[in-house]
């Protein structure tokens, strides 16, 4: 119960615990390259799994990662939480849920407009208690598009990875890697969190 109530502390710090979204009126930056990832995985992964809710999404977790039931604490959003074996590392899935507004930034801005309105959402979920990192990237890993973007909660040094995708019945999903330090155990270092997020990516599957 005690790792349980920590997860979704965590969860709430890094703005996966509402259901408001509002979208800062910004310039249009320059699109960024489109970024190259190998479509497999780099570290090895099991047969469990995470699908949505209507059935247009898959995704596999790694070997020895099981799910956490959140119980009645999970919001609706969020239809699936991961986490390794040390409970320093937890996957996130969640559906974007779409209105006349999120439809029409992603309709004009596309993968990198719906990048913003998942920040968007955790910034003011958190009261702007979190802060983005480094640039929003467009990804392709096999025949997956996806954006990219990176954030932290202000003043910490851990940093969670972020991709959000379309599937071919035009659902939006997130799915956010977030290192947790709730049990004194120490962090993995970033070159394998970076090896389990792109090894998460890679497992995902959507409907064509």
């Amino acid at each position: 119960m005690r790792i349980i109530i920590k997860i979704t502390f965590c969860l709430v710090f890094t703005g996966f615990f509402s259901s408001c979204i509002i979208v800062k009126h910004k310039e249009k930056p320059e699109p960024p390259p489109e970024v190259m990832l190998s479509p497999k995985p780099l570290i090895p992964m099991s047969e469990e799994h995470v699908r949505s809710k209507k059935g247009d999404m898959i995704a596999f977790l790694p070997r020895d990662w099981f799910f956490v039931n959140l119980e009645e604490k999970i919001p609706s959003d969020v239809f699936a939480v991961a986490v390794n074996p040390e409970y320093t590392l937890s996957a996130v899935f969640s559906i974007i849920r779409k209105n006349d507004r999120v439809d029409s930034i992603v309709s004009k801005e596309g993968l990198l407009g719906l990048a913003r309105v998942a920040f968007d959402r955790h910034e003011r979920k958190t009261a702007g208690a979190v802060k983005h990192l480094g640039k929003y990237e467009t990804i392709q890993m096999g025949n997956l598009n996806l954006a990219k973007y990176d954030f932290s909660a202000t003043g910490e040094a851990l940093k969670t990875h972020s991709v959000v995708f379309v599937s071919s019945i035009n659902q939006y999903y997130e799915f956010s890697l977030i290192p947790m330090n709730i049990t004194g155990k120490r962090v993995p270092p970033n070159d394998e969190i970076d090896k389990i997020f792109q090894s998460i990516v890679a497992t995902i599957q959507v409907q064509y």
